[in-house]
């Protein structure tokens, strides 16, 4: 840059910075003390320096001058205003105008220009010149020197360009940066005056507040005590301000209100709130309570608090106010609430209503939501109701009617149905008579409709039940009767109204029954109970009657309310159920309920009187083949006689029952000795034997008694009944037709009994049981041909239990099934080893049970499975029955034996001779071969009647086709006997007793072979 420019315009810029200082130097007072005159001043200032700055100018040529005129002159009008940029103006101006030369007009032109943006900026940016930024004033320059520029084209093109060039760079640089400069110091003594101005008026602020204000201040330490505390403070607490600066703010705190205040203050000294607000109370010098508004800030330095400012709002009035306006809702709520009402207010014209907190209730849904739809409450409102409402409603409005008043139902947010009393008014109409607010209560009536509803079918029942009501007043006389009064008794209405209650008694239940009827009502003030009555025309009835008693207000009786029903037909069914379920339907004889009822009863009146009693447990003998025989229908009626036959052998205090079948037991009560008993039971044997004539048949049976004594043989009825049903099962043993006391033994059979059948259930788990194998020899060749299986059970601990002692309990039990099966699979595999092992074919008898044939199910064809699986046939294996079966028509004996026939199986009748043997059924049924008992073969050889009859079975038996086995051989003189009668086979212990099978093949079978 050429220094002849540069030197000049900074000697400018250098004059500029006299201005700021001249400025500084006059006192602030006097600029607003003469402030037109200081405005004028300042204009002439500055006038005088641009003279100054223009008389060392930067000389392009004569005429042609560059100065620093353009920064003052805008800087002027951009912080100074119009005045004193006008004065500058004219001064600069008139001193350009004085120098001429050829670019005078541009000089002048630039004066007026420069001054003239500075003015017009400033309009725009006045209030922000303390805070002008260093862009804007860059920006500011720049169009003042650019406009300064333009001004230079009024020259000569020639002269024009050549200047623009040489001054063009010096001006946009120097220029821009003096403004930037002189602006500084100008807008920092602006922000100077602002900052001052503000503090002075903060200062009046607050010391008009302070001093005079309605708002209580106190200025306090970190350490809670008051450092300055304004009048108005000293006022509220009604202490003076030396006896507060004496106090922390603390000790005048309501003790309720210090922990929370504590607990701000502690906060912000800690730093983590600047201000907080909060209602506190005080306690003034005189202890009254005084209700502030709490303001409380803070001042810091370096992070620490120095200084607590607070002010202090006092509410006390409008707090108090406040509270009598609540108290006074809170008690118009209470009356409301107690009265249980709900109260509306409807602004008609806005369409608006307001309703309590008890409306809300009734509908069970929030006030806010009530309140928020005007429409809830009546869409809750039962459609069916809701014209009717609207309609009252409306009539009203218009002046029909003198209030709305309404009875609805209304549906609940929980879906239940309440009676509402809807009343309201108009309160408030216009100039022209519409309606403008109305008023009204909801009363919830649902109680009281319940009530109405009750008693209305109360009255209903009354009329209309068919139990009979009668009121009678507090001496007896009957006031009102009921239509079934009238129906059960006989006696109409007229009749009965107005007589007194004795009227109605009755022989039937003798004087003292009303005498004790009576007291108790007196006394408890009801009863109830059956009582037996007669009607009018004199027939008799049962009835269940209740008497109750109506207090009046002193608890004294007022009225008495009697109903009774006729329960005539009911006695009799249930006096019908109750022999039903206690007394045999055939026989008429107690049951067996009736029976233990009986022994519980007769247990207790022995123990009481210490005397003894006797049961008789009864079965009937052959009372089973007179069923089967004659039919059920006989058997029935020769229950019957055999009730009536038992009951005459008694005395009346004894007590004859069927338990069921053919079982009947005795009770004989008080008996001293045996020989009553024993006389009793011999006269039921002889009675028992009796021949029954059953219509066009005569039937014959006998009786097996069992008796027990109490407390002898037992002292519960449990222990009596089975003591007794043992005792009769051994009579049976004996022979039947007798009777038999029970003895100890007796138990200890039966629980032996009870452990061989838990034995046996065991064995047949454990597969304890093994097969035997006696021979089965021919008698003219001695050739062993058959072998009879037979089971053996060795118990692990006992070791060898007979089958006479097993076979029995195992019938009884029903296992006999299960291990019949088994005895006949492992026969069948035995035969078949033989044959295929030995090449010898051995007929395996096996002995089948009637109990098997009775329970026998899917067995028959499964045994016949198995033989056909093993290729066995009849030459295999023969089934051994006995004469028994054949007479059991009920198990398809006849079916069975047809099945075994026809798959090849040989059947041998068991035992013949000791039963009921009959040529018929000896025809009727399949029999190969027959055997003839031990008992008859025992003595043949020595006894000639044993000796004809086993001839005779056997010329029997060939004449109808059948072979004979003579069983129980043991000498060789029996079997010549046997021999020369003709007998097919013999077996015994002469031949060999029944062994193992692989002893059985080894001393039979494989020597043979």
């Amino acid at each position: 840059m050429d220094k002849s420019i540069f030197l000049p315009l900074v000697q400018n810029a250098a004059l500029l910075l006299a201005l700021v200082f001249l400025y500084d130097a006059i006192p602030k007072k006097h600029q607003r003390q003469y402030f037109l005159l200081w405005r004028l001043g300042i204009g002439l200032l500055i006038g005088g320096i641009g003279v100054t700055i223009m008389s060392t100018p930067w000389m392009y040529e004569p005429g042609i001058i560059f100065d620093t005129r353009s920064v003052l002159l805008c800087v002027t009008g951009l912080f100074f205003g119009g005045l004193p940029t006008a004065v500058a103006v004219i001064i600069t101006g008139i001193y350009r105008y004085s120098i001429g030369g050829a670019a005078m007009w541009v000089g002048l032109g630039v004066i007026m220009s420069s001054g003239l943006i500075g003015v017009l900026w400033r309009q725009q940016r006045k209030s922000y010149l303390a805070n002008i930024s260093g862009r804007e004033i860059f920006s500011f320059a720049f169009v003042v020197h650019i406009v300064m520029l333009l001004w230079f084209f009024l020259l000569p093109d020639k002269v024009a360009i050549p200047v623009l060039q040489k001054i063009m760079l010096p001006v946009l640089t120097i220029y821009p940066l003096a403004t930037w400069l002189l602006s500084r110091l100008l807008s920092r003594r602006f922000e100077l005056e602002r900052d001052e101005q503000i503090r002075l008026q903060d200062d009046f602020l607050f010391r008009s507040q302070f001093n005079v204000g309605n708002i209580g201040i106190a200025i306090t330490g970190v350490d809670q005590k008051w450092m300055k505390v304004n009048p108005r403070l000293c006022q509220m607490l009604k202490y003076s301000e030396d006896e507060l600066l004496h106090m922390t703010w603390k000790q005048l705190t309501h003790p309720d209100d210090v922990e929370a205040d504590i607990v701000k203050f502690e906060l912000m000294l800690a730093g983590k709130i600047d201000n907080y607000e909060m209602d506190k109370r005080f306690i003034a010098k005189d202890n009254s309570i005084v209700y502030t508004h709490m303001t409380v800030a803070c001042k810091r330095a370096n992070h620490q608090v120095l200084l607590v400012i607070a002010g202090y709002l006092d509410v006390t009035a409008q707090t108090l106010a406040d509270r009598e306006v609540l108290a006074s809702r809170e008690q118009l709520e209470l009356v409301l609430s107690s009265s249980d009402l709900g109260v509306w207010d409807w602004d008609i014209r806005n369409d608006h209503i307001e309703r309590n907190a008890r409306s809300a209730d009734i509908l069970g849904c929030d006030i806010d939501m009530l309140n928020a739809n005007s429409r809830q409450w009546m869409d809750s409102i039962v459609a069916e109701d809701r014209p009717k409402v609207l309609h009252s409603i409306e009539a009203h409005i218009r002046g029909e009617t003198p209030q709305h008043k309404m009875e609805y139902r209304l549906k609940t947010l929980n879906r239940d149905i309440r009676w509402i009393l809807d009343t309201g008014k108009v309160v408030s109409r216009d100039a022209n008579n519409n309606a403008l607010r109305m008023c009204g209560t909801y009363t919830d009536i649902t109680e009281a409709k319940l009530i109405e509803e009750s008693l209305k079918l109360s009255a209903l029942v009354y009329d209309n039940s068919s139990e009979a009501m009668s009121v009678l007043d507090e001496t007896g006389i009957i006031i009102t009767v009921n239509a079934a009064f009238t129906a059960i008794t006989g006696y109409s209405e007229s009749e009965i109204r107005g007589q007194h209650i004795r009227m109605l008694y009755c022989d039937l239940n003798g004087h003292g029954f009303y005498t004790e009827m009576n007291n108790e009502i007196r006394e408890k003030g009801e009863w109830q109970g059956e009582m037996r009555q007669r009607r009018k025309n004199n027939e008799e009835y049962v009835i269940w009657l209740t008497i109750n008693t109506i207090n009046d207000k002193d608890g004294q009786p007022y009225r008495r309310v009697a109903l009774f029903s006729d329960i005539t037909d009911k006695k009799q069914s249930e006096h019908l159920i109750w022999k039903q379920a206690n007394y045999d339907t055939l026989t008429g004889l107690p049951n067996r309920r009736m029976l233990l009822e009986y022994l519980g009863a007769e247990i207790k009146s022995a123990d009481r009187n210490r005397n003894h009693f006797a049961l008789m447990f009864l079965d009937l003998d052959y009372f089973k083949e007179v069923n089967d025989t004659l039919g059920h229908a006989m058997g029935d009626l020769l229950l019957i006689e055999t009730a009536s036959r038992l009951k005459s052998c008694v005395r009346d205090t004894d007590v004859v029952a069927r338990l069921g079948g053919d079982e009947f037991t005795v009770v004989l009560s008080a008996m001293e000795d045996h020989k009553g008993i024993e006389r009793v039971a011999e006269h039921i044997l002889r009675r028992i034997a009796e021949p029954y004539v059953l219509g066009e048949e005569t039937a014959y049976i006998s009786a097996s008694i069992g008796i027990t004594l109490y407390p002898d043989d037992a002292t519960s009825i449990e222990g009596l009944l089975k003591h007794a049903d043992q005792a009769m099962y051994a009579a049976k043993d004996q022979g039947r037709n007798r009777f038999n006391y029970f003895t100890p033994s007796m138990q200890e059979y039966a629980k032996y009994r009870m452990r061989l059948i838990q034995d046996l259930r065991q064995a047949v788990l454990n597969k304890e049981f093994e097969l035997h194998y006696q021979p089965i020899v021919t008698m003219t060749t001695g050739e062993v041909l058959k072998a009879e299986a037979l089971l053996r059970w060795f118990h692990p601990e006992r070791g060898y239990v007979s089958p006479a002692e097993f076979i029995p309990v195992a019938e009884d039990t029903g296992l006999i099934v299960e291990i019949g099966n088994w005895v006949f699979e492992q026969a069948a595999r035995q035969s078949a080893q033989w044959r295929k092992t030995l090449g010898v074919e051995i007929q395996i008898s096996v002995n089948k049970s009637p109990i098997q044939f009775r329970d026998e199910g899917t067995l028959l064809h499964n045994w016949l499975e198995l033989l056909q699986e093993l290729d066995v046939t009849g030459t295999g294996v023969c089934v051994e029955i006995t004469e028994g079966l054949l007479l059991d028509a009920s198990m398809g004996v006849t079916e069975k034996l047809l099945a075994y026939r026809d798959a090849g199986v040989q059947v041998s009748l068991d035992d013949f001779g000791t039963g009921y043997s009959s040529l018929a059924y000896l025809k009727k049924f399949d029999i190969d071969y027959l055997k003839i008992d031990q008992s008859f073969t025992r003595n043949i050889d020595t006894d000639e009647s044993d000796q004809t009859l086993c001839e005779a079975i056997i010329v029997m038996a060939h004449k109808l086709g059948m072979k004979v086995i003579a069983e129980g051989v043991e000498t060789e003189a029996q079997r010549q006997v046997l021999l020369n009668a003709g007998c097919d086979y013999g077996q015994g212990y002469l031949f060999s007793k029944p062994v193992s099978a692989s002893e059985f093949a080894r001393q039979h079978l494989v020597k043979e072979a």
